[in-house]
């Protein structure tokens, strides 16, 4: 093996490690586990992170315990307070058009 296939081996191992650390950074605290505690294999879950996103998925078994598994799009904490103003402020115009 020549030195620069050497080094090209070593970059892209490293490359692909920093992806893989990322893709997983969400589930370094407890909560994909806590969220599957009263439920059953399959059953639907929810949980947060630490940035109050919210990830849903289904309880699955891994090493003899449940842990929630996203398999919906993440909901971004920003995109629940967009939505949640928005619901806020049609229901203000709402009681508005009500009161006359």
């Amino acid at each position: 093996m020549s030195i620069n296939n050497l080094v090209t081996l070593v970059l892209t191992a490293v490359f692909l490690s920093a992806f893989t650390v990322s893709a997983h950074d969400s589930h370094t605290h407890t909560a994909p586990w806590q969220a599957c505690e009263d439920k059953e294999k399959s059953e639907q879950c929810a949980y947060k992170n630490g940035d109050d996103d919210l990830f849903k998925g289904t309880c699955q078994l891994f090493s003899e315990v449940l842990m929630c598994v996203r398999n919906q799009p993440i909901i971004h904490a920003v995109d629940l307070a967009k939505e949640a103003n928005k619901k806020s402020s049609m229901k203000k115009v709402s009681d508005l058009s009500h009161s006359h």
